[in-house]
C-alpha cells in the first residue's frame, strides 16, 4: 500500500510540475509575441485598474490636444489680423498728419480722405475676417458678421459673448476677441466711426487741418487699444503653448508608466523560456525514464 501511495504522489507531483511548467512555456510565449504581459484584466486586476485610469487620461489629454490646437490656430490668427489693422490704423495717422499740416489745399485733403475711407473699408474686411472653422473670427458663432457699416452712417457691432475653451482640467482660455473691444476705445470712441467721419470731413472740402489735428489723438488712441487687445491676445497663446509643452510631458510619462505596467522585457522573456524549455525537456525525460521503472527495479 505505501509503494502504491508513493508511486501516485510521485505521478501527481511531477504532473504537477510538468503542467505549470508548460503553462509558464505558453504564458512567456504569447507575452513574447504580443510584447505585452498583461493581455486580460485577469491576470493583474490591479494592473488592469491602473491600465484602464491611463487610458482614460489619455482620452481626456487627446480632447483637451485638440482643443488646444484649435485655440492656438485661432489666437496666432487674431493676432495677425490684429497685426494688419494695426498697420491700417499707422497709415491713418500717416495720412492724417499730413492734412493736419498747412501745406495741404482742399482738394489734396479731399484726396486724403478718400484713402482714409479706403482704410476704413480695409479694416472693416479685416475685421470681418473668417477664422479657420469657416465662422467669423470676431463674430458670433451663428455666422453675423463682427462689423457692420450702417448706410446711415456708423458701425454695428456683432454681440458675442466669446466662449471659453477648455484646454486641461479646470483651465480654459479665451480664444478670440470681439470687435467692440478691438475698436471701442477707453473713452467710448468708436475707433472705425471716428476715421470714417475724418474721412467725409476732408472730402467735404475742408480749407483746414483742424479736424484733421482733432482726430491725430484718437488714431493714437486707436492703436493702443488694438496693441492692448493683441497683447492678450499673445499672453493667452503662451498659456496655450506651456500647456501644450505640460500635455507633452505628461503623455510622455503616462507612456512610460504604461509600458512598465504591461509591456514584456523581451529579451529577458526569452532567455527565461530557452531555460524553460530545457528544463522542461530534461524534466520530461526523466519522468518518462523513472515512470518506466518497474517494482523490481525500485526493490533492487
Amino acid at each position: 500500500m505505501g509503494v502504491q501511495l508513493s508511486t501516485a504522489s510521485f505521478y501527481d507531483s511531477n504532473a504537477r510540475r510538468l503542467s505549470a511548467m508548460s503553462a509558464r512555456a505558453q504564458t512567456l510565449q504569447t507575452e513574447i509575441a504580443t510584447g505585452k504581459r498583461i493581455t486580460t484584466p485577469s491576470q493583474d486586476p490591479a494592473v488592469a485598474q491602473q491600465l484602464a485610469e491611463l487610458a482614460r487620461k489619455d482620452s481626456d489629454a487627446a480632447a483637451y490636444g485638440a482643443n488646444m490646437t484649435l485655440a492656438g490656430s485661432l489666437l496666432t490668427q487674431a493676432d495677425g489680423v490684429l497685426g494688419q489693422i494695426a498697420t491700417q490704423l499707422q497709415r491713418a495717422r500717416e495720412l492724417t498728419t499730413q492734412a493736419a499740416t498747412g501745406t495741404q489745399n482742399a482738394e489734396t485733403r479731399a484726396i486724403i480722405g478718400t484713402e482714409l475711407q479706403s482704410i476704413v473699408g480695409a479694416i472693416t474686411g479685416l475685421a470681418n475676417t473668417r477664422n479657420v472653422r469657416g465662422q467669423p473670427l470676431f463674430g458670433t458663432p451663428d455666422g453675423t458678421p463682427a462689423v457692420v457699416q450702417n448706410p446711415a452712417g456708423g458701425f454695428t457691432y456683432a454681440p458675442i459673448n466669446v466662449s471659453e475653451v477648455p484646454i486641461a482640467d479646470g483651465q480654459s482660455v479665451q480664444a478670440t476677441e470681439s470687435a467692440a473691444r478691438i475698436f471701442t476705445q477707453a473713452d467710448g470712441t468708436d475707433t472705425l466711426k471716428m476715421l470714417s467721419d475724418l474721412a467725409a470731413a476732408l472730402q467735404d472740402n475742408a480749407t483746414d487741418g483742424t479736424a484733421a489735428n482733432a482726430a491725430l489723438d484718437k488714431i493714437s488712441a486707436a492703436t493702443d487699444q488694438v496693441s492692448l487687445v493683441q497683447a492678450s491676445i499673445g499672453a493667452r497663446s503662451a498659456r496655450v503653448e506651456l500647456q501644450q509643452s505640460l500635455a507633452t510631458t505628461a503623455n510622455t510619462d503616462r507612456d512610460d508608466l504604461r509600458s512598465k505596467l504591461e509591456d514584456t522585457d523581451v529579451t529577458s522573456a526569452v532567455i527565461e523560456l530557452q531555460q524553460l524549455m530545457t528544463a522542461l525537456s530534461a524534466t520530461q525525460a526523466s519522468f518518462t525514464k523513472l515512470s518506466g521503472l518497474s517494482l523490481f527495479d525500485y526493490l533492487r
